[in-house]
């Protein structure tokens, strides 16, 4: 009996304990799902945030985008100006439709200055009546006489409006307003996020607005726009808080409720937002149950002891887990003969990171080398080169990948233009193409092909591109190219056919000429230096421009002909008249040996070098050269003078300009073009100058083509001046 009682006794104490800490693993099982439950949806209403902004960024972009096109066409300011409302909407209507066929605006129209309607784009015939009084953004536009964005109500729906006043020669003429409506962001919140949204106006403004207004009313608010019909299922009282999670029909949602404000920062209207979670809700209490029932049998088997056992058994799992996965993550991402990531990892880096660059890299008869020295020495010649692959990878913002067979590849780090990239490109197949590697007392010089591209949208075929480049490389025998469309036009085979003749007849024929263009001085405006343009000589006196040409002269090989025919001719030049004049010289033209030598014994040849400056591209890499520094050494023994061409292009460096020791700064057109009404290129320009002045060079403007640019480029200290306002290119 006594025994019995103490069986029992235990008994239930060890059952006592055992669902005591059941109940306590059990809850901590459910507060820990439960807080990755709030978690998640803590994320999504960040999400809801987040993805507002972006649709609202995006929606305005689009509307920015036709402002700016409308803004920037000085035949529609003239239009406007002028009173010519058939000639205004047959220069505006076509930015208007590229727009509206992008889905980016809804409307677009010129107010005038005393608030009338000039021009509605989508109803021409409409115009006169004065909105001011009802459209109160319109009079606070015409009264500040500044741009505004905004969210406003018009008698259509609410919409995002940019108003922008409209100038000319400081005289107030107007203002162009364009809208997208709301529902383009609703749009963009589904097709981004998933997003269901609404628009809900007050109920007793709204009866002000619309009278006789049917919308679906509710606490004291009205939907009057909606993309879903769960908007048609909230209960009559729902007062849209800020953010909630609300149940409909069985499915769960994060309601989030935005105020949407106007350009005084006025409520207008809420977004209400609506995300569906309902998997998350579905998942999180699949989850608890089934803890909760494997959880509680485990412990009622296992009791005390064996539930600290099993923690510690997890734990170990865990950690042996962790290893395994990175061990498998290692071997399924890294090349097992070089070490070095393979195509998977590339593939997934190009997914994960825009604006790229790639390079692939194949070893030229890389069977044959195998068939010679075996495939012993072949493994160990790939991992020679992959080593070779990862040091020239970190010094140009690469990373090395190794591909199929003897296939490597090299993915940009950073953002460059097609020109630093392809030069970089060069660069590394000279370095490949000049490297003897020694494998096992066998030395093996093995060149490489290669083919390269750069992305230029979303959803963009990089390794696709690279890989065909790489095959027409092949095809052709040349040891590297860069993808274009032209891999795969026909009419542009054709076209590089007919130029390539054309450049050979040219040259054959001597056709070349010289255009010059005045660069003139601030004080006296008089012609200081010119600067000398290649032309050909067309048919029937036509004259045919670099733009048509140049390209294909670098490809065909054909552009050292052309530096050499201007080098040529402006030193003749010299000799015959008194004026001052500039060559323009890429980074191949001063690395070209033969160029060199020619400058150099012209030079030495005339006592005219004092009149000559040479003109070289600060976009091409020019900081990367001892050659370059060495050249420009030289010349100034001569008496030449060096001058930095499209500086402020986008790499700019201040520090290599100070070793290079130059004469002249060319400021680039696009900092010049729109100096007169662009703060912040003023603000880039100024900076230009005062360090070159610091430092004793001199200034000049490119593109100065009209009198308030030419007034502004005065004004920032600017010292020579070139563009049509002055003087176009003319023979001498």
């Amino acid at each position: 009996m006594d025994l019995n009682r103490i069986r029992l006794r235990a008994t239930f104490f060890s059952l006592g304990v055992v669902l005591l800490l059941s109940t306590f693993f059990v809850y901590s099982i459910y507060q820990d799902k439960k807080r990755v439950l709030d978690e998640k949806t803590s994320s999504h209403r960040e999400l809801l945030k987040n993805a507002y902004d972006l649709a609202i960024a995006e929606t305005e972009q689009g509307i920015n985008y036709l402002t700016y096109k409308m803004m920037t066409d000085r035949h529609i300011i003239d239009a406007f100006e002028a009173g010519e409302r058939d000639q205004l909407y047959a220069l505006a209507l076509p930015y208007f439709k590229e727009s509206k066929l992008r889905n980016e605006v809804d409307l677009a129209g010129f107010i005038k200055a005393d608030g009338t309607h000039f021009l509605r784009l989508t109803q021409p015939k409409k115009f006169g009546d004065n909105i001011t009084k009802k459209r109160p953004i319109l009079a606070e536009a015409i009264r500040t006489q500044k741009p505004i964005v905004s969210l406003d109500v018009t008698i259509y729906n609410i919409s995002l409006v940019r108003i922008i006043p409209i100038f000319k020669d400081k005289k107030f003429l107007g203002l162009l307003q364009v809208t997208a409506d709301i529902s383009r962001v609703q749009d963009r919140l589904d097709s981004h996020s998933a997003i269901k949204s609404a628009i809900a106006i007050d109920t007793e403004t709204l009866k002000k607005l619309l009278p006789d207004s049917n919308f679906i009313q509710y606490s004291t608010h009205s939907i009057v726009e909606y993309n879903d019909d769960l908007f048609k299922k909230f209960p009559t009282t729902y007062n849209f808080p800020y953010s909630m999670r609300h149940t409909v029909n069985d499915k769960t949602y994060i309601i989030a409720t935005r105020e949407l404000m106007t350009y005084s920062d006025k409520p207008l209207a809420k977004l209400i937002c609506a995300l569906d979670i309902t998997s998350d809700e579905k998942a999180y209490e699949q989850e608890v149950s089934t803890l909760i029932i494997v959880s509680v049998g485990l412990l009622i088997l296992l009791g005390v002891i064996l539930n600290f056992g099993f923690k510690s058994l997890i734990e170990r799992i865990n950690k042996q887990s962790d290893n395994f996965n990175l061990q498998l993550k290692t071997q399924l991402y890294t090349d097992n003969l070089t070490g070095l990531p393979n195509r998977k990892a590339l593939i997934e880096k190009i997914h994960q990171q825009k604006n790229l660059g790639i390079i692939l890299v194949n070893i030229d008869n890389f069977k044959e080398i195998n068939d010679l020295y075996g495939h012993e020495i072949g493994d160990k010649l790939l991992q020679k080169l992959g080593d070779q692959l990862s040091i020239l990878s970190e010094k140009n913002f690469l990373s090395a990948y190794k591909m199929h067979s003897d296939e490597y590849a090299m993915l940009l780090q950073k953002n460059v233009d097609p020109s630093e990239f392809h030069f970089m490109a060069q660069t590394i197949l000279t370095t490949l193409n000049g490297t003897c590697y020694e494998v096992d007392g066998v030395n093996i010089f093995a060149t490489v092909s290669m083919g390269s591209d750069l992305c230029v949208s979303e959803n963009y075929d990089l390794m696709g591109h690279a890989d065909m480049a790489l095959k027409k490389a092949k095809k052709q025998s040349v040891a590297y190219l860069a993808y274009n469309d032209s891999l795969h036009i026909k009419e542009e085979y054709l076209n590089n056919i007919m130029w390539s003749k054309k450049l050979k007849d040219t040259i054959d024929s001597n056709s070349f000429i010289l255009h010059y263009q005045g660069i003139h001085d601030v004080q006296t405006r008089e012609i200081y230096e010119y600067e000398a343009l290649v032309r050909i000589n067309g048919i029937n006196g036509t004259i045919i421009y670099p733009a048509q040409f140049l390209d294909i002269a670098k490809k065909t090989r054909l552009y050292p002909y052309i530096t050499r025919f201007v080098i040529r001719t402006i030193f003749h030049q010299l000799h015959t008249t008194p004026h001052r004049y500039s060559i323009n010289l890429s980074i191949t033209d001063i690395l070209d040996p033969e160029i060199q030598t020619m400058i150099y014994e012209l030079l030495s040849q005339s006592s005219d070098g004092n009149r000559l400056i040479f003109e070289i591209l600060e976009s091409e890499g020019i900081e990367n050269h001892a050659e370059v520094s060495s050249f420009i050494t030289k010349i100034k023994t001569f008496g030449a003078k060096i001058a930095i061409d499209d500086f402020g292009t986008g790499y700019s460096n201040f520090a290599h300009i100070m070793r290079l020791n130059v004469d002249f700064i060319k400021i680039d057109a696009s900092l010049i073009k729109n100096l007169d009404v662009d703060l912040s290129a003023q603000d880039i320009v100024g900076t230009i100058v005062e360090f070159a002045h610091r430092l004793n060079i001199k200034t000049v403007a490119e593109f100065v083509h009209n009198e308030n640019v030419y007034n502004e480029c005065i004004e920032l200290g600017i010292d020579y001046l070139q563009g049509y306002y002055l003087s176009h290119p003319k023979p001498l």
